[in-house]
């Protein structure tokens, strides 16, 4: 039981550094974002032009005119994927947190009968164990209900 609590805590130690990490892109991202948005602003005004020439009418200047699509699109995408990641460490972070509360729990259970010698029947250290290991697997699915409603914030968001 100690090892996986350790596992846990590195686990949680590991998600917080990149949490860290995920704000540190966050910030550099910010700086990007404000780029992009002057790119954008030039790109979309080089495919008005583009789209204005006599030239584009008939045909002439596809190739030229995808590539502003394609660079509008990826600078329109960066935004997206910064958020699903920064959402998803956060989610992460979450349930290995509760995960770790739940692994205490467990084992202040665990150690329950040492504590208070034979005064407690078996099967109710036994029902008090398996409650806590109910509350392990309820807490495990609420995390992933809440990573997969965080999940669908993100792409609410996006669209």
């Amino acid at each position: 039981m100690s090892t996986l609590s350790t596992i846990i805590q590195r686990l949680i130690l590991l998600a917080e550094v990149e949490l860290s990490n995920l704000e540190k892109l966050e910030d550099h991202l910010s700086i990007i974002y404000e780029i992009v948005c002057r790119e954008d602003s030039s790109i979309s005004s080089a495919k008005a032009e583009l789209l204005g020439e006599i030239w584009t009418r008939l045909g002439g200047n596809r190739r030229e005119l995808k590539g502003h699509d394609a660079h509008l699109e990826l600078l329109r995408g960066i935004g997206g994927y910064r958020k699903q990641a920064l959402a998803h460490v956060a989610s992460a972070l979450q349930i290995l947190r509760a995960l770790s509360d739940d692994m205490e729990d467990m084992r202040e259970r665990m150690m329950m009968p040492d504590l208070v010698g034979s005064q407690i029947p078996l099967e109710v250290q036994i029902n008090s164990i398996q409650h806590g290991l109910q509350r392990l697997r309820d807490s495990k699915v609420l995390a992933k209900e809440k990573e997969e409603g965080a999940m669908r914030r993100v792409a609410i968001v996006e669209g």
